[in-house]
């Protein structure tokens, strides 16, 4: 009986896993209406033949992937027709706008004044007429944009030169390297391998080493040591 149970709950682990990977990323963040409901029905489904060892495991496994193929053809719709986009797909609520609270939207979406408050908190703004725009986001969260004269300046602002760097990325982690960021990278390993010599540094002693879109390396050692060597 145990048995049966232990290999139930590893099947339903793998369906369910690869269920999810199938139905695509945006299912482990965020997740909206629709995404929402498919994400409990497949909690729920899943635990039935675990918990019930007289439930065949094929009346979680058909439910589990009907599901995912209606979440992925729902996705698709939306994409492809502009009008399953209005039926299926929600709208963002624009809850004030030009720093005007737009008090029929807060009753639509069903936020009260403190929420909406609490929420420009979060978004590290503690003056109501600091705001510019506040939108509820599809998937729940409030975007909450300054007026112009709040918000922080950039380096354009500042009359500094614009040195992004952009992304960063993991080339060595614990000594062993990272193929599917140097394939990214359009890198290899002897290129790596030639970082490392002319920072006189072997791979074995390398904790962590990345490159930035501008070419930067940067390296810490097993021993705590950073190396910063030249492009």
């Amino acid at each position: 009986m145990l048995l049966s149970i232990f290999i139930r709950t590893v099947i339903i682990y793998v369906i369910l896993t690869i269920t999810m990977r199938i139905m695509g990323k945006r299912q482990l963040g965020e997740l909206d209406v629709s995404e929402l409901v498919i994400a409990i029905l497949l909690s729920d489904i899943a635990s039935l033949p675990i918990t019930n060892a007289e439930k065949p495991l094929m009346h979680a496994l058909i439910p589990m992937l009907t599901l995912a193929a209606l979440e992925i053809l729902s996705s698709t719709l939306i994409l492809k027709s502009p009008l399953a986009k209005k039926v299926l797909s929600s709208k963002p609520s624009v809850i004030i706008a030009r720093g005007v609270i737009d008090r029929k939207a807060m009753k639509k979406v069903r936020i009260s004044l403190e929420e909406l408050i609490s929420q420009i908190r979060q978004n590290g703004i503690y003056d109501l007429d600091e705001v510019d725009y506040a939108i509820l986001e599809e998937n729940g969260k409030m975007s909450i944009i300054p007026k112009s004269r709040y918000r922080q300046p950039d380096r354009t602002d500042l009359h500094l030169p614009d040195d992004d760097s952009g992304v960063m990325h993991l080339l060595i982690s614990d000594g062993i390297i990272n193929n599917h960021t140097l394939r990214i990278l359009g890198k290899d390993e002897p290129w790596v391998i030639r970082k490392l010599n002319k920072s006189n540094c072997a791979l074995k002693e390398v904790f962590c080493m990345t490159c930035n879109d501008k070419g930067e390396i940067y390296i810490i050692k097993k021993d705590g040591r950073i190396i910063r060597p030249h492009k």
